[in-house]
């Protein structure tokens, strides 16, 4: 499985759009920095299995609750997690003495640096933000991340957006 972390604003941003001439397009906002933060993994099979988490920070302790999450949610197979080098990324003691408990179910290996165009995951990001942040106004957080839910849903059924940098 890919795994990374991605970030949505509340606010939509502008993103290739048209309006009459002279008329600067305009997406409503709250000029609130909001943002959900959503740790997530998905397998490369021809049915993406795509395993995600809201965490309140990007840090090694929230990490690791993904992790387990991640272990829960996979109960019949081992996971071989691909990730890049992300601070959060990086477990402290406690993190990794889980990791060793748990290296029967879970194995990281980790992507070379500044390299994101190898994780598989990238292109499922992206197509979310696209649907659901570009040009888009949402009034709640709530209702952010439900569109998030669906968009990130329905972006990892393609099997080419997940291995499009494979």
């Amino acid at each position: 499985m890919f795994g990374d972390e991605a970030s949505f604003w509340l606010d939509g941003t502008l993103h290739r759009t048209w309006s009459r001439v002279g008329v600067q397009p305009r997406v409503d906002t709250f000029g609130m920095r909001k943002t959900a933060h959503v740790f997530g993994a998905i397998s490369i099979e021809r049915r993406p299995y795509f395993v995600y988490q809201f965490a309140s920070v990007f840090n090694g302790r929230t990490f690791l609750d993904y992790l387990k999450e991640l272990t829960r949610r996979c109960p019949r197979r081992k996971v071989f997690l691909i990730i890049d080098n992300g601070p959060c990324h990086q477990l402290d003691a406690r993190g990794r003495q889980w990791l060793d408990e748990h290296r029967h179910r879970l194995e990281l290996f980790r992507l070379p640096s500044y390299s994101p165009q190898l994780n598989g995951i990238e292109g499922v990001w992206k197509v979310t933000k696209k649907k659901t942040t570009h040009n888009r106004f949402y009034r709640t957080v709530d209702e952010r991340d439900a569109a998030q839910e669906v968009g990130a849903s329905s972006s990892c059924r393609s099997a080419t957006i997940v291995s499009a940098p494979l």
